[in-house]
């Protein structure tokens, strides 16, 4: 089994057209989508011969509205927002709970309100019922379907569906209360917000929480402890079940306060971020030297891992750091992972992703739990 995750799916066309391409304003909104990069679209400006100093995006927009992209170029930039929008992500944060209660005994009570999360997007349909399951006692799952209409992924098919998916989960020893934001598209990661803001004002209100959602925040750490921090994540968890491989991508930059002196450095000033792509690159002289990481943001790598899951073996592709540096269009500064690539012989795509997104999960908080006692212990 191989997969690129896509959990859109093309429904009833409704432009009865041969075919079509946006131009001008009606090309913007895929342009100027959180999904394309600057490079992305960078990279079509430099196919056509077109060479600018500041690859922003604010710089290369108005550029491509005044070209007619050509059927592969337009292919090309849908075929990267699909593939990058379309791969589960993960925002986890966790919360105390005041009483032994079970979760499920309260999820009965709590009402989703259809009329505010419909004014969240005006082109956004919900597709499904928008209620909490009960797996066990101690954990609830809401999976969702929107629709959304959207020109610019297929002027043919202008239509397409995203899956989300909130999952809250209560340790009966400890009583921290977990919960989960999965979602694909900008529009489910609004949805999910909203629900698990909701969710929580409802808990306080039965008395069963006091303190705010905790999250692992790039404001807890200084531009070294945030660049340690993603790294101690390449490698294997506890239990083995992931097997560190490689890292194959880097995102890096300056940091524009206080960026680095020596004029030997790799990273200038002068420079806003660098992107490598490649295998092994946590031998790269960027991860490995140490002298400049006061002065460096890493915003995410891109890491290789084997898997084993009762004997289904397999590799999978992760992505995580803090994804709102160099970003203007991700305003959280929340610890996100997403998983980008899986490949096993056999078994469920569902079971497997959770499998590897749930292993994951659990390195990470032995590495925070580790950060944070390093950090009061100084």
């Amino acid at each position: 089994m191989e997969q690129e995750h896509n959990s859109d799916m093309d429904l009833t066309p409704t432009i009865s057209v041969d075919s079509m391409l946006p131009i001008g304003t009606t090309l913007r909104p895929l342009l100027n989508d959180s999904c394309l990069s600057s490079s992305d679209l960078n990279n079509v400006l430099k196919s056509r011969g077109v060479f600018i100093g500041d690859s922003d995006k604010k710089s290369t927009i108005p550029l491509l509205m005044t070209m007619v992209l050509s059927p592969s170029e337009f292919e090309s930039l849908q075929q990267n927002q699909e593939t990058k929008e379309s791969n589960p992500k993960h925002r986890n944060g966790q919360i105390k709970s005041l009483s032994a209660k079970a979760l499920a005994a309260n999820i009965g009570e709590f009402e989703i309100d259809i009329d505010e999360i419909e004014k969240l997007n005006p082109d956004v349909q919900l597709d499904s019922p928008m209620i909490f399951g009960s797996k066990s006692k101690n954990q609830l799952e809401l999976r969702y379907n929107i629709i959304r209409r959207d020109l610019t992924r297929d002027w043919v098919r202008p239509q397409s569906r995203h899956t989300g998916k909130v999952i809250i989960t209560k340790d009966e020893k400890s009583k921290e209360i977990q919960i989960c934001n999965e979602y694909t598209s900008k529009e489910t990661d609004d949805i999910n917000k909203k629900i698990i803001q909701d969710y929580i004002k409802f808990m306080k209100d039965k008395g069963e929480i006091e303190d705010k959602l905790k999250t692992i925040s790039s404001d807890e750490f200084t531009n070294r402890e945030r660049f340690n921090f993603i790294l101690q994540l390449a490698k294997n968890n506890e239990d083995n079940s992931l097997e560190f491989k490689e890292i194959r991508d880097i995102e890096i930059g300056p940091d524009p306060s206080n960026p680095p002196r020596n004029p030997q450095s790799i990273i200038q000033e002068n420079v806003k971020k660098v992107i490598i792509n490649g295998t092994g690159l946590e031998g790269n002289a960027l991860l490995t030297t140490d002298e400049e990481k006061d002065n460096l943001i890493l915003r995410s790598i891109e890491v290789a891992y084997n898997f084993n899951y009762n004997g289904i073996r397999g590799m999978c592709i992760l992505q995580f750091g803090f994804m709102h540096f160099f970003r203007n269009q991700n305003t959280s500064k929340d610890f996100q992972v997403a998983l980008r690539y899986l490949k096993a012989d056999s078994g469920n795509k569902t079971i497997l992703n959770n499998f590897v997104l749930d292993g994951f999960e659990s390195l990470k908080k032995l590495v925070y739990e580790d950060f944070k006692k390093m950090k009061n212990e100084i």
